[in-house]
């Protein structure tokens, strides 16, 4: 019943100060949505593979090579690199192998009704054991059986739904790029959001020795690493991963590779940047404490603002107290208006978390299954959310509150009271120091991404064109790239082996002087790529007509330089693999990779531009150059058509190459997407904290207004009066806050092999965001007790 009492106690007050009351809920609400969002984001994250049920036993594994400037990593093994480990490590409990061509282009076909057919990239050969070993569910088919015979395949239920229109599909047929047929013998669950592994389809291991590519392919490899397979390894006990790792150290070795093993738990490997390049783990443990500032800001404004009209709820604290009511009474009383309040935001961020989540993962770039919302870890995140609220908010108001002393009220001395300003001061400048360091981290993360979009990179990006093919365009490559040329709005043309910044190869070569190995990276283009690109020479070859000759090789300037070449390098030879390759030009440095690392030594393999090479034997990457001004999606569509009257097997592709570059930014376009709304969020609280500040501030001092008024003081002096204090805190704040994101933002820019300098001009920018958004939050309540009548004024009781 008392409960019940102090909540009515509550609405009603909750009703009467309609204003305070939305500044309290609404920015309340507005930081638990923020929280809920974020927090919802980590928690996906961190819960990628933990669903499968020994998950802490699963391990991945990768081999590294460490290079001069950089290091290389594997993570494709031979067929028989799983069970070597097995057989040397007691410790291991089982293996499972997963393999496909790495950029094949698969393409599957409905056997009974051919015109239903589609690229499918998530397409995987795999061991029998693959659900017995993995906790992905199987809901037609026997998990022992499924994968046991060659020439069968395990399809997701979206995937039969899309070739066979039902899930009922045991039995029936789909074709493997134009000529393996392969049997249904089980459907499994679409894997879930937070898993690594996604296969659409699944071809029995057994099957691979019937195709010949792989066939041939697997007979050939050589040493520990490969090309087809990732390889899991289950142990006994999660402790002998050290030990197994050690062992497989000394099983490379004994093959002469040259790298070292890394075994990575199930559960971390997306959170890995050796599995997931474009996830930083540094941005994720970066986010909660967004989420607790953001929170916190909101939090501030909840106490700030119930501190500050104490003197309204002081006489009814005074009258309750000389009615025998103790300060436990009084504090409880509060904890419950606060309870309330917290409860209606709480209500409301979910409302508002709801709204926003499709837009909040849409910029994320971000899937999550619906039903990842009611996992037992989320519920748990939002209701510590409510009890945390509820706790904080309502602690300090109470305390303070409820500790007055009823003749100190009753006889007219609370305005004498400080109720707390000096607390309130502290938490303005805690809020505003939080919302202007914030300001200035988004302002730099925003100029580094800048810097790397348009820093020099030693390639010319603008209007350029990739289009990817595979060994199904066979013979009629020329043909094909001679039509996309003769286009209007085409420039140049130009092949290579991969696309830009879409993979290269790796050789091992010996320097001068007895150096040891180095790894070299190379790339395989024709000549026309040069000028397409815009790559610089340094050392042009002395006749350009060896471009394109067996036998002949470009270095950049980093080569050069870490193979140690005394004098010019031009007619030098470098042993690639088993031959011996003369060096016959120095291009410049130029980015191929990220500008998050250096440059490190390239090689660059000319080859002659036929038939033979490109297209017939091998996929590639033609280049297109467009000119200026041109309609692309009308260009493209030329292309498209050009494109189909030639492979009727693979699908049509494309890609900009500036935006290729740009998707190497990944991580840090979330961080700035984050950091840069949820930033807007923070200011934006702030000022309602300091508007409900300004409107009690004018409110409490209405009668001095007046009498300075009818006194002689202008709008402009009442307006200053009124303002400097609260200026004067965020002065305090931009003051604090600029060496603590000076210093935060010096150590994330360290990560960066190129990066921008601070400038002097992002802290001014940051203030005058800061004082504007002050000015305009406080210039309102001001404005208008300085331009109000002051004989209403002077009316007040």
């Amino acid at each position: 019943m008392l409960l019940l009492n102090y909540i009515k106690l509550a609405w009603r007050n909750l009703v009467k100060r309609k204003l305070y009351s939305f500044i309290n809920i609404g920015g309340l609400a507005a930081g638990l949505c923020a929280c809920m969002l974020i927090m919802l984001y980590v928690a996906h994250e961190l819960s990628y593979d933990r669903f499968h049920k020994d998950s802490d036993r699963i391990f991945s594994l990768m081999e590294k090579i460490k290079l001069e400037k950089d290091t290389m990593q594997i993570e494709r093994f031979n067929a028989t690199t799983a069970s070597s480990i097995r057989q040397q490590n007691a410790a291991v409990e089982s293996y499972l192998r997963m393999g496909n061509q790495p950029g094949e282009s698969i393409i599957i076909q409905n056997v009974s009704n051919p015109d239903v057919k589609s690229e499918e990239p998530d397409t995987w050969f795999a061991d029998a054991n693959y659900f017995s070993f993995f906790s992905f569910p199987l809901l037609s088919g026997h998990k022992e059986e499924v994968l046991k015979q060659p020439f069968t395949a395990v399809i997701s239920a979206t995937t039969a739904q899309k070739y066979f229109g039902s899930t009922d599909v045991i039995g029936k047929q789909l074709r493997y790029n134009g000529k393996y047929i392969f049997q249904v013998s089980g459907v499994m669950a679409d894997a879930p959001s937070n898993s690594s592994i996604h296969a659409n389809i699944l071809l029995s291991y057994s099957s691979m020795a019937g195709i010949a590519s792989f066939r041939n392919a697997m007979a050939e490899e050589r040493g520990f690493g490969g090309m087809f397979f990732k390889v899991f390894l289950k142990l006994d006990d999660p402790v002998h991963a050290a030990a197994v790792a050690r062992n497989i150290d000394r099983l490379i070795a004994a093959r002469l590779d040259q790298g070292r093993s890394v075994l990575t738990p199930m559960n971390r490997v997306h959170t890995s940047a050796n599995f997931n390049p474009g996830f930083n783990l540094r941005y994720l443990k970066l986010f909660p404490l967004v989420a607790a500032l953001i929170l916190l800001m909101a939090l501030i404004n909840y106490m700030s603002l119930s501190t500050a009209r104490a003197t309204v709820r002081a006489r009814e604290i005074g009258v309750r107290k000389s009615l025998g009511a103790d300060h436990k009474s009084i504090a409880r009383q509060f904890y419950a208006e606060s309870a309330l309040y917290a409860f209606l935001a709480f209500c409301l961020a979910l409302l508002l978390c709801q709204l926003l989540r499709p837009w909040f993962f849409n910029l994320l770039e971000l899937k999550v299954d619906v039903s990842f919302l009611y996992h037992p870890l989320v519920l748990l995140i939002y209701a510590a959310l409510l009890l945390v609220t509820i706790l904080a908010a309502g602690s300090y108001p109470s305390f303070v509150l409820s500790r007055y002393n009823p003749v100190t009220i009753l006889s007219g001395k609370m305005s004498r009271v400080s109720g707390g300003a000096s607390v309130r001061k502290v938490l303005t400048v805690v809020q505003f120091g939080t919302a202007a360091v914030l300001i200035i981290c988004s302002i730099v993360i925003n100029r580094q991404l800048y810097f790397f979009r348009h820093a020099a990179t030693g390639i010319n990006k603008e209007n350029v064109i990739m289009l990817p093919f595979q060994g199904s365009m066979g013979n009629h490559y020329q043909a094909y790239r001679q039509q996309v040329a003769a286009l209007n709005g085409v420039q140049q043309t130009a092949t290579a082996r991969y696309p830009l910044y879409g993979g290269y190869d790796m050789w091992f070569v010996m320097g001068e002087n007895n150096r040891p190995p180095m790894a070299l990276s190379m790339l395989s283009m024709d000549r026309s790529l040069f000028g397409l690109t815009g790559l610089q020479w340094k050392i042009p070859p002395a006749d350009m007509t060896q471009l394109g000759m067996p036998g002949k090789m470009v270095l950049n300037e980093s080569a050069v330089e870490s193979f140690g070449f005394t004098g010019s390098p031009v007619g030098k030879y470098v042993k690639l693999g088993n031959k011996e390759v003369e060096v016959i030009g120095v291009v410049k440095n130029f980015h191929y990779k990220s500008l998050h690392s250096a440059i490190i030594p390239l090689g660059i393999n000319v080859e002659e531009d036929n038939t033979a090479l490109w297209g017939a034997n091998s996929p590639g990457c033609l280049f297109v150059k467009v000119a200026p001004k041109q309609n692309m999606p009308a260009l493209i569509g030329e292309i498209k058509k050009i494109y189909t009257g030639y492979d009727l097997q693979e699908p049509f592709s494309y890609t900009f190459l500036d935006d290729a570059f740009g998707k190497l930014y990944t991580a840090e376009d979330r961080l700035a997407g984050i950091f840069g709304w949820f930033t807007l969020l923070t200011v934006l609280i702030s000022a309602l904290g300091l508007l409900g500040l300004a409107a009690f501030s004018a409110e409490q001092r209405t009668r001095e207004i007046g009498v300075r008024k009818i006194l002689g003081a202008s709008v402009v002096q009442i307006t200053v009066l009124l303002s400097k204090e609260f200026i004067r805190l965020v002065i305090i704040a931009l003051v604090i806050a600029s060496p603590v994101a000076w210093y935060l933002m010096q150590q994330w820019l360290q990560q960066f092999a190129y990066r921008i300098h601070l400038q002097p001009w992002m802290f001014v920018l940051s203030a005058l965001i800061a004082a504007i958004t002050a000015l305009l939050a406080i210039g309102m309540q001001t404005l208008k007790a300085a331009v109000g009548n002051p004989v209403n004024a002077l009316k007040i009781e």
